[in-house]
């Protein structure tokens, strides 16, 4: 499960899940919350949900000591400690993000107080009081990442730690009882030390963790003897004890055969190899990861049942270990989808409920199937759909958003159904209006309604790699109160809709891949229009809210009451429509095609499934689209200053250098002020821009061309004075200016426009 996850508040759930107390910390490290209460229970889910919907990109902490079960051995870089000073065994491992240590292991119970300079300056232990910064945490160094994972399992503490714990008087005496043992080696005896050493290294290890970890414990430990054994003799003693079967293997296999004989089960991987079990519970097939906790918990409670004893967790990690193999090397590669999928040409949606039932579409008609195929995975996020009911109505949702135009109320509810139709290019619904009108709340009943989770509605991430990940866990994901989407961020959701693969690394410490390809359903909601460069705007769907007056106004808990009764018709109406929709779709044939031309298709079959003409989608997709040029042309700074500069000129030749040096002569200031992070910072940069927006430039009369002679690039602006007309002024938008208002007049009515000296540009004589 741990591997599928990567957003702060999806790791944080996961740590809750797992027994961890969890607390939100800042990069500094502090609490953001008074968080003493959480050393006696645990936080719970609606606390976590609440704390990173408050702070989304706070860092996760666990709190030590017996609460969680854990006590943390931090050993600090900046004081050059290492864990080549210590004889630890092999246990849950993570670096700080300042290249610190930190080793996990079980609380033995009773109190251990968290103690600072435990073993002198730079070793700590957090228990009792305390806690411990945890992955993918960053602070201003670096990231928290994990070595050895929680789902590896926790050892014990080391006999000379806990007797040091035990006797602790803030550390002194300490460092000579962990050095004792290793001092006492002598010559003559060290490779007989060295043996029984490797020996209880081998027997403390699961057979997945041996080479991993278990030659290098075995280095470190020799390297704290007052002669090191060559590591060619240290080698010959590792390879004799690996021959030998561990204490920690499973001596009765029966339980493994139990399991991997049944007819229900099915071990397989997915595209990324990682292994799956599919099994029967309780009447309905599950499907889970093999590392994951449900795999352990169903071993513990059969191992119970049938012996009337407890599983060993190091047997447990080795049956994991053969079924991971199994599944991966004999098992069948199964690609598994988010929430809908196809499959023979029959449509699929997951009701991620505890009974694991799915609805199943097809021309025929839509049932609810209580034994699905193999299709979907989960992610601790998702929530449980509604149960659907017959004779539904979609139209009910219009019911319950600040929609009036009645072509954006066409265009909405197509955009709603289309979402559970995937594997083709969606558009994103924008939304955008002034404070008050109900923007978060047309995100959340359609989060709701598409894909429901205990993140309703999600704040924009700030890192590029962030952004991939959340995308990756969701089916369609709605970003609440966006203010700016820089240019990367811009490519990715460009990629996310049309489709791309995106790359992180698996580890902190080798060198392997994680490939994301996905499809993504997205949705944005701002005061202003921040999609506004041209890529992916014309991937938009435009919607424009108005305030809603207090006197028309519902409290929040009205309006959920009646959506929730509401819901399940709507639901059912939705998979209505997507029957209708399926049988029509074939019949769709258009002259030309717009940028979006499958969803337009898929539009033009949902309409008609409505009860709408085609030619009703048509032409208000056609509308929003014309709309899109519109609000572009008034919202890109580098295009509303071009119809400053060419208000007065039909022509203009000159380098990039010289034409961003007037155009930034020609922004007004105030203008300037409010759009500045979208202002070129280079000529190469408005180059770039310039070819973005030729085409909508040239639609409003304004031909941009550029050539290049030798080492010098030329830009050439043309202006057809029958065509050109400069973009209006939006009324729901106060940064959009109308040059008219912008540009004072002097008496004789010439311009006065403030100039500036030294336009903020990266121009060394570079011609391009």
């Amino acid at each position: 499960m741990a591997n599928n996850l990567n957003t702060k508040i999806e790791w944080a759930l996961y740590y809750q899940d797992i027994g961890w107390s969890i607390i939100p910390v800042g990069v500094d490290k502090r609490p953001l919350i008074k968080w003493e209460i959480y050393q006696t229970r645990c936080s719970s889910i609606e606390d976590i949900k609440k704390w990173w919907e408050l702070w989304p990109n706070a860092n996760p902490a666990v709190v030590t000591g017996k609460i969680s079960g854990i006590v943390v051995l931090d050993i600090d870089k900046k004081h050059n400690r290492s864990s080549k000073e210590f004889h630890l065994p092999p246990t849950v491992y993570a670096k700080s993000g300042s290249g610190g240590e930190h080793f996990f292991f079980r609380h033995p119970g009773g109190y251990i107080k968290s103690v600072n300079a435990f073993l002198n300056e730079g070793v700590d232990i957090k228990a009792d009081g305390g806690y411990v910064v945890v992955h993918p945490s960053i602070n201003e160094i670096g990231q928290y990442d994990w070595i050895i994972p929680p789902e590896n399992g926790l050892s014990e503490i080391p006999e000379w730690l806990m007797e040091a714990l035990q006797n602790n008087k803030k550390g002194r005496g300490v460092n000579k009882l962990w050095q004792k043992d290793p001092a006492e080696v002598l010559e003559g005896n060290r490779n007989e030390t060295a043996t029984s050493v490797a020996g209880k290294i081998r027997n403390s290890l699961p057979p997945e963790l041996l080479e991993i970890v278990g030659w290098s414990g075995l280095n470190a430990w020799n390297q704290t003897i007052p002669k090191p054994i060559s590591e060619s003799e240290l080698s010959k003693v590792w390879e004799s004890i690996k021959k030998y079967p561990g204490v920690n293997s499973p001596k009765d296999n029966s339980l493994l055969n139990e399991i991997c004989s049944r007819e229900d089960v099915t071990l397989f991987h997915d595209e990324q190899n990682n292994a799956y079990i599919a099994l029967d519970i309780n009447g309905h097939q599950e499907i889970w990861p093999c590392k994951g906790k449900y795999i352990k918990k169903l071993l513990a409670s059969k191992s119970w049942e049938k012996n009337k004893k407890p599983l060993g967790s190091e047997s447990i990690k080795s049956i994991v270990a053969v079924l991971e193999g199994k599944a991966c090397f004999g098992g069948s590669e199964i690609e598994l989808q988010n929430r809908i999928a196809w499959r023979d040409e029959e449509l699929w949606y997951d009701l991620t409920n505890k009974k694991w039932q799915a609805i199943k579409i097809n021309k025929n008609g839509w049932e609810i199937v209580s034994k699905p195929p193999i299709i979907f995975k989960r992610y601790p996020h998702h929530k449980a759909q509604v149960i659907p009911i017959r004779d539904g109505d979609v139209k009910l949702f219009l019911n319950y958003v600040n929609v009036v135009n009645a072509e954006h109320r066409l265009l909405l509810l197509v955009f709603l159904v289309s979402c559970l139709i995937p594997d083709f290019p969606h558009v994103m619904l924008v939304v955008f209006g002034a404070q008050g009108s109900s923007k978060s709340t047309l995100s959340k009943l359609t989060r709701l309604i598409i894909d429901p989770s205990l993140i309703d509605v999600a704040s924009f991430p700030n890192s590029q790699k962030e952004l991939i990940q959340t995308l990756a866990h969701h089916h369609f994901l709605f970003f609440d109160n966006v203010s700016y989407i820089s240019e990367e961020h811009s490519d990715t959701l460009c990629k996310a809709i049309t489709g791309g693969g995106h790359v992180k690394r698996e580890l902190y410490e080798n060198d392997e891949d994680i490939i994301y390809n996905f499809k993504r359903c997205i949705g944005i909601n701002g005061i202003n229009l921040v999609t506004t460069r041209p890529d992916l705007l014309e991937r938009s769907l435009l919607l424009e809210l108005e305030r809603i007056e207090s006197s028309e106004r519902k409290t929040e808990k009205e309006l959920y009451e009646n959506f929730e009764k509401d819901l399940p018709s709507i639901l059912g109406g939705i998979f209505e429509v997507l029957v209708k929709a399926i049988q029509i779709k074939p019949t769709i044939n258009l002259d030309s095609h717009p940028r979006m031309a499958d969803w337009a298709l898929w539009g033009c079959a949902i309409a008609e499934a409505l009860g709408y003409e085609r030619k009703d989608f048509l032409s208000a997709y056609a509308n929003n689209m014309n709309r899109q040029t519109e609000m572009l042309l008034n919202e890109n700074i580098v295009a509303t200053t071009l119809f400053i500069f060419m208000e007065d000129k039909e022509n203009w030749e000159g380098t990039p250098t010289k034409l961003l040096q007037e155009l930034y002569a020609k922004t007004p200031i105030d203008y300037f002020d409010k759009q500045e992070k979208y202002w070129p910072k280079s000529a190469a940069s408005l180059s770039r821009k310039l070819n973005e927006l030729s085409t909508y430039l040239k639609q409003m009369g304004i031909s941009v061309t550029m050539t290049t002679l030798g080492y010098e690039r030329k830009i050439h602006i043309r202006k057809k004075i029958e065509v050109a007309q400069k973009p209006k002024q939006q009324s729901i938008n106060d940064s959009i200016y109308d040059t008219d208002d912008i540009i004072p007049k002097d008496k004789d009515g010439i311009d006065d426009i403030p100039m500036r000296s030294l336009p903020p540009t990266n121009n060394e004589n570079t011609p391009f």
